[in-house]
């Protein structure tokens, strides 16, 4: 599968590019670009040694022009959805880094644009093929858990990195909150659906004067059920993230997710509750390599042998929820 990448900025673009090199038979990288020629150097210098015939464009329409199978946007939030919409311009679907921009009503006309060429547009959330996010998931949706009452994540980022958040993410309103909520609410509304109501509490409590938001906390309202997501950037304690589902039957608890850039053991634990059980029971999932099955999915939705896994109506919820519940909506 041609791949062409439209932004270069963001973190997850590294990921996306490894996973290419080491998958030469499967996916090819055409071409590359950024707006920001400080991007395009620094990642230059990281990629060129990977990537067999890199090439960086000086407009995204240069590269559309190539034959492409598919498009990558992994630039700043508010450049991609009008990097997304000139690929799906061009003819071609689009993996779309997170968030989905700042406006709904952008994002909203953006997968009109996609359904009336019938293109695929999949969002990329990074912890979706997590073997232990694909575990919970299965166990939740299958009703082993029973009537779930309550999804509970938490999602610190590292203190140390406190300025540099606030250089890159001041710009949006809700901070650090809206930088990271989105991966656990796309899980969330996997399991609960849509939200009713979205209660945000959002502050700045760095010692720092200052209005960044680093220290944010959402209760969505479901049908029998609440979801609470907690995004602090002063955290110190090391493994710290995780995600809790509690059912009538059962439970089922991610004790720390990990992610692409932080250490990550060869085993993801698990722990889940079953009705009747004396206790916890650990299981010990092999861990998935990030960010292959994003483009695996990709490529099977696009050559019409899958149906996506997260449909366009699930990825619209999810970006609602998480504007409404960053203050932005």
């Amino acid at each position: 599968m041609k791949l062409g990448m439209l932004g270069m900025w963001h973190s997850h673009a590294d990921g996306i590019v490894r996973r290419v090199a080491e998958h030469p038979e499967e996916f090819k990288l055409v071409g590359f670009y950024d707006p920001d020629p400080r991007v395009v150097r620094d990642r230059r210098s990281h990629w060129e040694p990977r990537i067999e015939g890199f090439r960086v464009f000086d407009t995204a329409e240069q590269l559309l022009a190539e034959p492409l199978d598919g498009v990558v946007v992994e630039g700043r939030v508010f450049e991609n959805l009008a990097l997304a919409k000139l690929a799906l311009e061009s003819g071609r679907p689009v993996m779309l880094e997170k968030p989905a921009g700042q406006r709904l009503d952008e994002f909203r006309a953006l997968a009109d644009l996609a359904q009336r060429k019938h293109l695929h547009v999949q969002m990329i959330y990074l912890f979706r093929y997590m073997s232990a996010v694909q575990e919970m998931l299965r166990r939740a949706r299958s009703g082993e858990l029973g009537r779930i009452y309550e999804f509970r994540a938490r999602l610190p980022k590292d203190l140390r990195s406190y300025d540099n958040y606030v250089a890159e993410l001041g710009r949006y309103k809700g901070g650090m909150f809206f930088e990271m909520a989105g991966h656990v609410i796309d899980l969330m509304v996997a399991i609960l659906g849509k939200p009713n109501s979205v209660t945000p509490f959002l502050a700045h409590h760095h010692a720092k004067s200052g209005d960044f938001i680093d220290n944010g906390v959402a209760v969505f309202g479901f049908d029998g059920a609440w979801g609470i997501i907690e995004v602090p950037a002063l955290e110190l304690a090391p493994r710290s993230r995780r995600i809790e589902v509690y059912g009538t039957a059962g439970a089922c608890v991610i004790p720390h997710l990990g992610s692409g850039h932080l250490a990550n053991k060869d085993i993801q634990p698990i722990e889940v509750y079953t009705a009747g059980a004396a206790d916890w029971q650990t299981h010990e999932l092999a861990a998935a390599t990030l960010q292959i099955s994003d483009l695996r999915q990709f490529a099977a939705v696009v050559m019409k042998r899958e149906n996506p896994d997260f449909s366009l109506d699930h990825d619209l919820t999810v970006q609602e929820s998480l504007l409404r519940a960053s203050g932005m909506a």
